[in-house]
């Protein structure tokens, strides 16, 4: 009968073969007890910069030794990631697509994330035996190469928050990008500022500069949607962010000509830069993203409960080549973004309407110490109360879901639930919606049925041209500009 090796171990007579499990069992606890975490590649050159790895001779040695390219995540799916190699840092080129997976060994690693990587991170992937490259370093008979990375440089920003699945990680949703493009829509939904305060904070504490998008200001217009009252108290709110010092745009992405001014501002803003796009489910990231000429063009559904009410269809995170001169991360909406509890001093840092002003005490929390600076900024008006209630609510972690205040707006949200009640009973065909604004957009129904039975283009398109970005569009992407004109005429 077979034994154990540790009842070996305790025979004295068999010293040869004793010897040999002793060495065993000292190889084995070695390699069990050593991890080496080289997932970060800076951590191996003293933390440098991406731009100067790449021209640290060393480095280029090792990359070269180890048959490294450098690569730009563009898209994350499960276990199955797509990056577009980036032969000049900072412009990958999304026609050219790897398949890759993050290296094996690098899942005994302690991480504190949710993913390995995120769209937006700049990688160094190791092409997979089985695909040929020619001299120039490029893939050979096949449209899509498979590929395995091993190491991910330093992050330079990233926006995140909390995983809702388990707290104690981190989600982060955009990475190494140079502008952040907070959206959100005017009415349908209805903007929620406490979400904006919050994904500034973030932007200030990366150091990543912002401009603040409200979409669908057309709505503003009717009477019948937009009270004067709630008229009034949006303009006071945009006048407060503009105060501060940030670039707030009004624009209506579905009607671009109402707001030729915006889009064209907006063009000039994301020339040259890898924007992320965030913010609240359906206040019409895709469409704004749609102006910017897309190397896809981002689905929207006209399905009118959008309108009321605010959707998904962006489901996952995506890198696009912009025809502007630049890149944008398209991400799905979200509808809260909690976040960890920072320090006053942090914390007051990425308000700048409080940066600079004087309190008696150093590390004065701003709520009921005496002598504050700003408390009595409040007072004067200088700093709105707005603005401080949400801080107070960042700060106690008393803010609602969405980040807006704290119970005092109870009735807001009320009033928001309400509405939303209202919109719900409309689409349901009930008899309490206003007449006219069911005949109205009955009306614009039927146009849309006419156009549709004056197009060439069938109703059901195919699955793969309703998913914006997917693998199956880059690859008949890539097919088509590799096609030549004698073989379009065979297909």
């Amino acid at each position: 009968m077979a034994r154990g090796w540790r009842q070996l171990l305790e025979e004295p007579r068999k010293g040869k073969v004793t010897s040999q499990f002793e060495k065993m069992r000292k190889e084995k606890r070695s390699v069990r007890g050593r991890v080496v975490d080289d997932w970060i590649i800076n951590a191996a050159y003293e933390h440098k910069s991406t731009s100067e790895l790449l021209a640290h001779d060393a480095f280029k040695a090792f990359a070269e030794s180890k048959k490294l390219q450098l690569g730009r995540v563009i898209e994350v799916h499960k276990r199955h990631i797509f990056v577009a190699e980036e032969r000049e840092l900072g412009h990958p080129d999304t026609g050219l697509l790897w398949l890759c997976s993050v290296a094996k060994r690098h899942f005994q690693r302690a991480h504190k994330e949710r993913n390995f990587v995120v769209v937006g991170d700049a990688v160094l992937f190791e092409p997979a035996g089985e695909t040929q490259l020619n001299e120039a370093g490029e893939p050979i008979n096949t449209d899509l190469p498979r590929g395995v990375i091993q190491h991910s440089f330093l992050r330079h920003s990233k926006i995140g928050r909390k995983d809702p699945s388990n707290p104690e990680w981190e989600h982060v949703m955009l990475a190494n990008i140079d502008l952040i493009c907070i959206t959100a829509s005017v009415l349908h939904p209805e903007v929620r500022w406490g979400l904006i305060d919050r994904f500034l904070v973030q932007a200030e504490e990366q150091e990543v500069p912002v401009v603040i998008v409200l979409n669908k200001v057309d709505l503003l217009n009717d009477p019948k949607i937009a009270s004067a009252e709630f008229v009034a108290k949006f303009n006071e709110r945009v006048a407060i962010y503009r105060g501060i010092g940030y670039e707030v745009i009004e624009v209506c992405a579905l009607k671009p000509k109402k707001t030729p001014e915006s889009v064209t501002r907006l063009r000039e803003l994301f020339k040259g830069k890898i924007v992320g796009f965030c913010g609240h489910s359906g206040v019409g990231k895709s469409s704004i993203l749609n102006l910017m000429k897309p190397e896809f063009e981002q689905v929207v559904d006209d399905n009118p409960e959008i309108f009321y009410k605010g959707r998904h269809t962006t489901t996952y995170n995506s890198l696009l080549t912009l025809g502007i001169g630049a890149y944008a991360i398209d991400t799905p909406g979200i509808r809260s973004l909690p976040l960890d509890t920072w320090d006053p001093i942090t914390l007051t840092s990425c308000f700048p309407e409080m940066r600079g002003l004087r309190c008696k005490f150093r590390e004065c929390s701003h709520v009921s110490e005496p002598g504050c600076g700003v408390q009595k900024a409040v007072e004067e008006g200088s700093i709105s109360k707005v603005r401080y209630r949400s801080y107070l609510g960042l700060f106690n972690g008393t803010s609602l879901r969405e980040g807006e205040g704290d119970s005092a707006d109870a009735p807001m949200i009320a009033d928001i639930k309400a509405r939303q009640q209202s919109r719900d009973a409309f689409l349901e065909g009930t008899d309490s919606v206003d007449a006219d604004v069911r005949a109205q957009f009955q009306r614009a129904d039927n146009i849309m049925d006419v156009l549709e039975s004056r197009s060439s283009v069938p109703k059901e398109t195919p699955a793969t041209e309703k998913v914006s970005g997917s693998l199956s569009r880059r690859l008949a992407f890539l097919k088509k500009r590799t096609l030549t004109p004698a073989d379009e005429e065979g297909t």
